[in-house]
């Protein structure tokens, strides 16, 4: 693997080009919202909302660089608060070693925990809908006897730290849950996108320690349950999905494509790319994944462009988890699907098919049958 150094610039540095090209794009911002408005209302009526705002997410990737993609959103503690606060919820942040963050959705609790790893490419903070998606998710479960702690990771983004930094900042998060009183058939672990690439890189190294750091303390037993929504496992492709560059995805492929270079670019070897990107890991990587989770829930949109690779990377988990894997396509989903519905605020009847699933399967986990 050939790898070039790192561009050395620090968290949402714009340049004055930059700030220029921003308020550029600012004023342009309510012609292209209308004309996405008046084109969706003729050709997507019945799913207008969330075909509308996908496209403007993807209509800023094209238009922002990462730079100032960070320079207009807070950082991820910072929406957490912001999120907390309107929703008159307690704000805990519990601060860890190496920059290593814990905020939780409610009261923290030991007991049984749900840990979420945010996706964003590595590079962009914490927004909220996807906080209010698994609020809903965790009310959604105490409706049916299950009472579990929800915890978000904050972990260091690019380019102020790059691989493996992020792995071990979720090793650090994930040994203080169990040594804080949780046990790990109790601790289930969900994430999306870079989030989900995540998750794997931790099981990646509790499987083969990555050197350099320190490996994960011995499991008393399995993690309960791990959930991977639309995760990254391959930063360039040429699957027929991710050339296909669908237009009502929130990204492009040339977005991916950037994003996937900036987080390659900190692998400094063919030998980590197991770890940065699951779909490459050899064909017995994953052999032993039965002994450190139980139970392991994936899902992909339909018209997304992973969709593809997520695939083909479900044969390697079926492989090795032929019991308690479940792999979901759903059709006409996007990327992340479930976290659209909360961006554009649809009535809580009209969420799509991923949303129920993903409570249910958690509910199972959480509460297994008598």
């Amino acid at each position: 693997m050939t790898s070039t150094a790192p561009q050395k610039r620090k968290y949402a540095d714009v340049s004055l080009g930059e700030l220029v090209h921003w308020t550029t794009v600012m004023a342009r911002i309510p012609f292209v919202l209308l004309w996405l408005c008046a084109k969706n209302l003729l050709f997507y009526r019945q799913t207008f909302r969330r075909t509308t705002a996908s496209a403007m997410i993807r209509w800023f990737n094209k238009e922002y660089s990462v730079a100032q993609i960070q320079y207009i959103t807070p950082p991820s503690v910072d929406a957490y608060k912001a999120w907390a606060k309107s929703n008159n919820l307690p704000i805990t942040v519990e601060e860890l070693v190496d920059d290593t963050a814990l905020m939780w959705i409610g009261p923290k609790r030991t007991d049984k925990v749900v840990l979420y790893f945010p996706g964003g490419a590595y590079f962009a903070p914490l927004l909220d809908f996807p906080i209010a998606f698994w609020h809903y998710v965790q009310n959604e479960l105490k409706k049916v006897d299950c009472d579990v702690g929800f915890a978000i990771l904050g972990y260091t983004l690019l380019p102020t730290a790059g691989f493996p930094t992020q792995l071990r900042q979720a090793t650090v998060a994930v040994e203080h849950v169990l040594t804080s009183g949780v046990h790990p058939s109790n601790l289930h672990i969900v994430g999306d996108s870079a989030g989900g690439n995540l998750i794997l890189s931790l099981l990646s190294h509790i499987l083969h320690p990555l050197p350099g750091i320190r490996p994960m303390t011995p499991l008393q037993a399995p993690l309960r349950g791990v959930y991977l929504m639309s995760p990254w496992v391959a930063m360039k492709s040429n699957a027929a999905s991710f050339k296909s560059n669908t237009p009502q995805e929130m990204f492009s492929t040339a977005n991916v494509e950037d994003y996937g270079a900036l987080f390659l670019a900190h692998v400094p070897s063919e030998r980590e790319i197991p770890y940065a990107e699951a779909l490459r890991a050899p064909d017995e990587w994953f052999a032993g994944l039965d002994g450190v989770v139980d139970r392991v829930l994936m899902t992909a949109g339909g018209e997304e462009l992973f969709r593809d690779d997520i695939i083909q990377f479900s044969q390697t988990l079926s492989r090795v988890k032929p019991n308690e894997f479940t792999f979901v396509v759903q059709e006409g989903g996007y990327h992340d699907d479930p976290f659209l519905d909360f961006l554009v605020k649809l009535p809580l009847d009209q969420l799509g098919s991923l949303t129920p699933l993903i409570v249910h399967w958690l509910a199972a986990g959480i509460k297994p049958p008598q």
